[in-house]
């Protein structure tokens, strides 16, 4: 158990350290945008002048201008990624559940399998019984948000309700438990609340709308308001779509990919049955794409399989990015603490 409270304790100082360097890195991609802005004026004043100024020259007024305005503007970014990360931190849980659509929260009375199961487990472990919420899809995926265990739920899908049996089904539950447990549900909820807010700020500023519903927005009211986008703006959304985009995917580094594979081995300790979990992860990675997630790309992350079959061309030619190890790597670990019993007789024991 030492390990697991290290564990705990490593992901806590990695949540509170993430929240003090966002700001900071934040408001140092702004210095880099602003002084990027005043060469690229700089060099278009070069171009028009017939090269009367120097390359030197502009450099010099380009870092003199940029120092001018960022006497005040980087106060400013600084404040809002401050406020922002303060608002991650204390209801980052609510944005996350409130982005998803077709979500509603489950009682007792609705599902009351699902919820003695999680009772159950609850009970056996000692943790904080959560708040189960359901994803109107008949896909198959989970996953679990809270910044805490007192304040903390989870998300299953209706597929995963009505096509896994109850052994599979009490594994994923214990496994999105075991991720409450860990707090890697903080960690990933400051990481995506951070990221989303200035992507979803980049589009609006960039596109006039979100990217989701550029098309439907085209063809109504706000396409006047659209066609009239000040440059200063567009460039604004820019750079923070490169921000959203760019840099702060780096920030998915800090979410080791281990935190799946020790989700398991916890799960398998609460429930005591490894082919529950094995077969449920099987069955889950052949139908996992949630429509309502097509959207919302960063919370696949937390879902206990990727919600998305498609890798980025980044993440196909270098692996960097995926943020879930293999699924076969994650059977062959839960194989081996079952003595190696295979899944597909797992499977086939099911079926009959």
């Amino acid at each position: 158990m030492a390990t697991a409270y290290e564990y705990i304790e490593y992901n806590k100082r990695k949540s509170r350290l993430l929240v003090a360097l966002f700001p900071i890195s934040f408001t140092l991609f702004v210095y880099l945008s602003v002084l990027l802005f005043f060469v690229l004026i700089g060099l278009l004043t070069y171009f028009r002048a017939n090269n009367i100024l120097s390359f030197e020259s502009i450099w010099r007024h380009a870092f003199l201008s940029a120092h001018e305005a960022c006497v005040w503007i980087l106060p400013l970014c600084f404040l809002l990624a401050v406020f922002w990360a303060w608002q991650a931190w204390k209801q980052g849980d609510q944005i996350i559940l409130q982005s998803v659509p077709h979500l509603r929260e489950l009682n007792k009375w609705d599902e009351p399998e699902v919820y003695n199961l999680l009772e159950n487990l609850c009970i056996s472990t000692g943790d904080y019984l959560p708040q189960l919420y359901i994803l109107e899809d008949n896909s198959m995926n989970a996953f679990a948000v809270g910044m805490d265990p007192m304040h903390a739920g989870i998300v299953v899908s209706r597929g995963l309700i009505t096509k896994l049996d109850r052994a599979q089904l009490e594994g994923v539950l214990a496994h999105e438990l075991a991720h409450i447990r860990h707090y890697d549900t903080r960690l990933m909820i400051i990481i995506l609340t951070c990221v989303a807010f200035f992507t979803f700020a980049g589009e609006l500023f960039f596109y006039g709308t979100e990217k989701d519903n550029l098309e439907s927005d085209l063809a109504g009211k706000l396409a006047p308001l659209r066609q009239a986008r000040i440059p200063l703006l567009v460039y604004v959304g820019a750079m923070l779509l490169c921000y959203g985009y760019v840099v702060a995917p780096a920030l998915r580094f800090a979410l080791s990919r281990t935190r799946e594979s020790m989700a398991d081995a916890q799960a398998v300790l609460m429930t005591r049955y490894p082919k529950g979990l094995t077969s449920a992860l099987w069955r889950i990675s052949q139908d996992s794409e949630i429509e309502a997630l097509d959207g919302h790309s960063l919370l696949g992350v937390m879902c206990i399989a990727r919600p998305i079959k498609k890798d980025s061309f980044f993440e196909k030619i270098s692996g960097i990015g995926r943020t879930h190890p293999p699924v076969e790597d994650r059977i062959l670990d839960l194989r081996k603490m079952d003595g190696g019993e295979g899944l597909f007789q797992v499977e086939n024991k099911n079926a009959e």
